[in-house]
């Protein structure tokens, strides 16, 4: 059997979200067997870019695909994980061009020193390591469909315009968010992270793993 890698964070209702956001509430026991019911039922309410989740187009765009819209073949098949770890600011394409990046690469995971710690049991980290505008530009400009980043979100508050969001939103290249790359070495893997199937929505959890096939 083949080894996959959990990338995704433990979701609680104590994780870190993005600065704003409510926290997650989990309401338990709902039912349970100590209360006589015939089941443990919780309920888990939370925002849909809480924990490890994609987002769709219409995050941003206001005319882009919803999440059920989106191919499910965008979330399953090769991807490569890059180590960006000796950057201390943020990905920039020169950054991306050193890389040699193959060709045909099409989804592409970026591992920094976010994944360093357990970022989503700390305080919001406003110096977390983020995707610049000319790297989002030079993943749209070369055919990829699936960027990834180890924190909550791929732009810094500085910037209120989220260019790097909309720059890959509007040409439908999708985000992957909130995973840990900790673990996981520079090279080329099967990604599965198929989202929640909900309609009507601009994003949604998952739970993503890697998969060690070439």
């Amino acid at each position: 059997m083949e080894k996959y890698i959990d990338i995704s964070i433990p979701s609680s209702s104590s994780i870190t979200v993005f600065p704003g956001d409510p926290s997650p509430q989990l309401t338990w026991p709902f039912w349970s067997h100590e209360k006589g019911n015939p089941a443990n039922v919780g309920f888990y309410n939370g925002g849909l870019h809480h924990g490890s989740h994609v987002d769709a187009p219409w995050h941003f765009i206001p005319i882009g695909k919803k999440l059920h819209e989106i191919p499910l073949d965008y979330w399953l098949g090769p991807a490569y994980v890059l180590d960006l770890t000796h950057l201390n600011k943020c990905i920039d394409a020169p950054a991306l061009e050193s890389r040699n990046i193959p060709k045909d690469a099409e989804r592409l995971l970026f591992k920094t020193k976010n994944s360093n710690s357990d970022y989503w049991t700390e305080p919001w980290d406003p110096n977390f390591i983020y995707i610049e505008k000319s790297a989002a530009e030079w993943c749209t400009s070369n055919g990829i469909i699936l960027v990834g980043l180890d924190y909550l979100t791929i732009d810094p508050p500085s910037e209120p315009t989220f260019p790097a969001h909309l720059e890959l939103l509007r040409n439908e290249t999708v985000i992957l968010e909130n995973i840990c790359l900790r673990n996981v070495s520079a090279s080329k893997y099967e990604l599965l992270a198929p989202p929640i199937n909900l309609v009507d929505v601009d994003g949604g959890w998952c739970r993503p793993l890697l998969g060690k096939f070439y």
